[in-house]
Formats: structure tokens, C-alpha cells, sequence
């Protein structure tokens, strides 16, 4: 694995605890995030975003506020966190000593 998908995959991994914390703020419980998950991976998905979306907006577009959240806040860290460099690649080390 190169370093790069390494970061990805750290930041993805140590941000679950925010995942679950965000995911209770916006579902309040396993029930409606299930509830939200059924209603987006339905067969006739469209029709039934369609009509959920008149008597609900809120309940509708909630797995999308949440995924988007999730998504961000890994963009964020790495735009904040991985342009910088804590420790030189030895490549880098090689060439300063030569």
C-alpha cells in the first residue's frame, strides 16, 4: 500500500467514532438510520424519494446530509492535516547526506 492511500485510509479509520457520533445527532437512533438506508436502496427508489420527500423533507434527506458530512470532515483533515510533512521520506534523507 503507497503512503498516499495509507492517509486515506487512516483518516477514514480514526474518524469513526465521529461517524457514530454525527450519525446519533442526525438519526437519533438505529431505527431511522435503517429506516433512511430502506427508503434510498428501495427498488423504485425514485418514486418513493418522491412522495417521502412531500410528507417528510427532513427524514428524506438525511442519509445524504449524513454522507456528506462524513465525506467532508475526511476532506477537511486532509486538507488541514495532509499537505504537511512530519517526518521526511528517507529518499529525501539520502539526497541531503550525499
Amino acid at each position: 500500500m503507497n503512503p498516499q492511500n495509507a492517509h486515506w485510509l487512516l483518516l477514514v479509520l480514526v474518524n469513526i467514532p465521529v461517524y457514530l457520533a454525527l450519525g446519533r445527532i442526525i438519526f437519533r437512533d438505529w431505527g431511522s438510520a435503517l429506516e433512511a438506508l430502506r427508503l434510498w436502496t428501495s427498488a423504485d427508489w425514485w418514486l418513493t424519494l418522491e412522495k417521502q420527500w412531500r410528507l417528510d423533507p427532513w427524514g428524506t434527506a438525511k442519509l445524504p446530509v449524513f454522507l456528506l458530512g462524513c465525506v467532508a470532515l475526511v476532506l477537511l483533515e486532509h486538507l488541514m492535516f495532509g499537505r504537511s510533512t512530519l517526518v521526511k521520506p528517507a529518499t529525501d534523507l539520502y539526497i541531503q547526506a550525499r
